[in-house]
């Protein structure tokens, strides 16, 4: 999601004699600012923004700025774009991903220029690029490239070498594929930001008939998450969905989606934003649900807090909430539906989305509320 306010600001507060006095630390940028990440390690900030990374120190003094863009290029185009791309244009990059990779003191960015493709920079400096390939074709395609359609990424650890789970909507030149795991490394014949395997990609199969916009990617235990929102056209229906996927699995047998509801004077159904995090005793004690045995969250487990919005349609008002769901109680929700899909021959609530390349289609849209 964009960061709309242009100037990053930080007050800070500190005492002089007897008075308070505030002290307004600040970065300006010339474009807009689209990602925003800290190390917390060094307390080093870095900023993705149009055609622009920014690296800053702890109290927003810029340390040195990229220039990612604008270049020529066209959406329907296959980088590079030479001389054979004769629609090629001035095209700014918006950034798209950018994610921290601090085992390998490195740091991830994919733009939307080039058909969404990914460089690899030095975590202490920007200026210096580690990898970047433009010729790699389709296989190389990590983020959409088209401004409007989000990107959400992951970067986690398998059997000691780097991977990274992509989650991104289709804008009308994008190649279908919504989730997959990409490895940041070269072996055995593949190369950096290629698929980790030929079945560790989803395209989506009715492409034509409904829209992803992911919102947030996470891992908890040893599962990856993903959360979108799916707008349906035919009925006109959006909903918000979150997908489960073993982090080992290397087919995507195990991947399992259903609707994320946040309901109260009706539904709540487009997602905007989502945060895991560890909750203090009474919050935990708070999602105890009446009538229902251990419901409430053990101490040390996690939530999920999301923030939702519906629009009424017969006024124009739009209305927001929080809603907080505990990712234990998701799991159980999950196994619950997943062995009733696999058990019960007349459930007629589950239907196959999406297509694992090199399998059959598979998914289900039972709901968790």
């Amino acid at each position: 999601m964009a960061l709309w306010i242009w100037t990053l600001s930080i007050l800070s507060c500190f005492c002089v004699s007897c008075g308070f006095k505030i002290k307004k630390l600040h970065f300006e940028s010339s474009t807009e600012l689209n990602h925003l990440i800290v190390n917390n390690d060094t307390g080093t900030v870095y900023l993705g923004a149009v055609n622009y990374l920014h690296q800053l120190t702890k109290d927003l003094k810029k340390q040195m700025s990229v220039e990612t863009g604008p270049k020529q290029d066209h959406k329907k185009c296959t980088p590079p774009i030479e001389n054979q791309c004769t629609e090629a244009t001035l095209t700014n990059n918006s950034n798209k991903l950018l994610l921290l990779d601090k085992p390998e003191r490195k740091i991830v960015v994919c733009g939307s220029l080039f058909k969404g493709i990914c460089a690899i920079r030095e975590l202490e400096n920007i200026e210096n690029i580690t990898y970047y390939v433009d010729s790699g074709g389709e296989k190389s395609f990590v983020a959409s490239n088209d401004e409007t359609v989000a990107t959400v990424g992951l970067i986690t650890s398998l059997n000691k070498k780097q991977l990274l789970f992509v989650g991104k909507g289709n804008g009308p030149n994008d190649n279908g594929i919504i989730i997959s795991t990409r490895q940041l490394y070269s072996e055995d014949g593949k190369d950096i930001f290629e698929t980790y395997t030929d079945s560790t990609a989803i395209k989506s199969v009715y492409h034509s008939s409904n829209t992803q916009q992911f919102v947030a990617v996470f891992e908890y235990d040893k599962y990856v998450y993903f959360i979108f929102n799916q707008q349906e056209k035919q009925p006109l229906n959006n909903r918000t969905l979150i997908a489960r996927l073993c982090k080992n699995d290397a087919h995507y047998y195990s991947y399992f989606e259903m609707n994320l509801n946040c309901s109260d004077d009706g539904t709540y159904d487009h997602c905007h934003s989502a945060y895991v995090t560890t909750p203090g005793e009474k919050l935990a004690e708070s999602i105890a649900q009446p009538g229902q045995e251990n419901s409430s969250v053990p101490s040390g487990d996690k939530v999920l807090l999301a923030l939702f919005s519906k629009f009424n349609k017969d006024n124009g008002s739009l209305k927001s909430a929080m809603c907080m769901f505990s990712l234990r109680h998701l799991n159980e929700k999950m196994e619950e539906y997943r062995e009733e899909c696999y058990t019960n021959p007349e459930q007629k609530d589950f239907y196959k989305p999406f297509l694992a390349e090199g399998s059959e289609p598979h998914g289900s849209h039972p709901e968790v509320i």
